[in-house]
């Protein structure tokens, strides 16, 4: 029973997979390589993605995962049938049990979609169950889920940032705001053209995210190559942080303001609790440089991070696939 157990995140940016017994196996791009009317996958995961922009017409690359939700579910399916052939090799994942985790705050219509990219899959699974994402993120934290009576979660993806707050093992509040790690990208992206009449691809974007973007002043540089719009041709342009620091103000602002939101949403026991246990920072876009340190002068509470960041909910998912009385507490079986 214990190697037929799986968990996964299918996150905008990476799925990542949890076996039974195992740990996890799998950590990969969330894009997809595709030829032909019947979509036939050549490559998945970076090497999928690293076509993305440079593909001729007749390899279609797809990223189908946006917001939060599956936008383009049969993308989604012939990903996970050629990861599936990598996890099991030449064996079929038949009759296998799955635990998905999805963001709390989406329709149950849009939660259901992730559920079919394993039921119409080549796996034949025996069971399909959701756990909500703010769940596992706090289990995959190592925190007391069932006995702490106030916990709040910023985790913060590439196209979503997720706000929670958790008592006594259930979910209290829990919104999905529509703004992450990759609309720094296209802003980026957008000012650099406007500004430069310079055109760079989302990877060089999200390159320089990486390196320059901060809550604070910098005088880092970095140079990237493009494509001169007047010249028509490829040149090279130098771009420093105190460009892109105007840029992700708003975001990082607007992040602070909905925690406020959501603390004047939260009943005053609980708040106290989460004053005591500070706040939770998680998710791939965590890392920007003394986001924690600005967050925490924002809301006036102490904000923790990890070095996991980015792998929490699986090594949640992950627990409570090892727990099976949790997972039955936690888990809606859609099959």
């Amino acid at each position: 029973m214990a190697k037929k157990i799986f968990g996964i995140d299918f996150g905008t940016n990476a799925i990542k997979v949890y076996k039974k017994g195992d740990g996890i196996l799998l950590m990969e791009r969330t894009a997809v390589s595709t030829v032909g009317k019947e979509k036939k996958p050549i490559a998945i995961g970076e090497k999928a993605y690293e076509m993305y922009e440079k593909a001729p017409p007749s390899i279609h690359v797809s990223l189908p995962i946006n917001r939060g939700v599956v936008s383009h579910l049969d993308d989604m399916v012939a990903l996970w049938n050629f990861m599936g052939q990598k996890i099991s090799g030449k064996k079929k994942m038949n009759h296998c049990q799955f635990y998905i985790a999805v963001p709390a705050d989406i329709t149950e219509v849009e939660k259901n979609a992730y559920s079919k990219i394993i039921t119409k899959s080549d796996s034949k699974p025996q069971k399909v169950c959701l756990i909500d994402k703010p769940i596992a993120d706090a289990y995959g934290l190592g925190l007391d889920v069932e006995k702490s009576r106030g916990i709040l979660i910023v985790n913060l993806g590439a196209d979503t940032t997720e706000i929670s707050v958790l008592s006594l093992g259930g979910i209290v509040v829990s919104k999905l705001i529509p703004y992450g790690g990759n609309d720094f990208d296209r802003s980026i992206q957008n000012y650099i053209r406007k500004e430069y009449n310079f055109i760079i691809g989302l990877k060089t974007a999200e390159n320089l995210k990486k390196q320059l973007v901060s809550t604070t002043r910098s005088k880092q540089s970095v140079s990237v190559v493009g494509r001169n719009v007047m010249k028509g041709l490829p040149d090279e342009l130098e771009i420093s942080a105190n460009e892109i620091f105007p840029l992700t103000q708003d975001i990082f602002y607007g992040i602070a303001a909905e925690i406020k939101s959501i603390l004047e949403r939260t009943p005053p026991e609980i708040s106290t609790e989460i004053l005591h246990n500070g706040i939770f920072l998680t998710g791939g876009t965590s890392f920007v440089d003394g986001l924690d340190q600005f967050l925490a002068n924002q809301v006036n509470v102490r904000v923790n991070t990890t070095k996991n960041a980015q792998k929490t909910v699986i090594s949640g998912i992950g627990y409570l696939a090892e727990h099976s009385k949790l997972t039955g507490k936690y888990a809606v079986p859609l099959l």
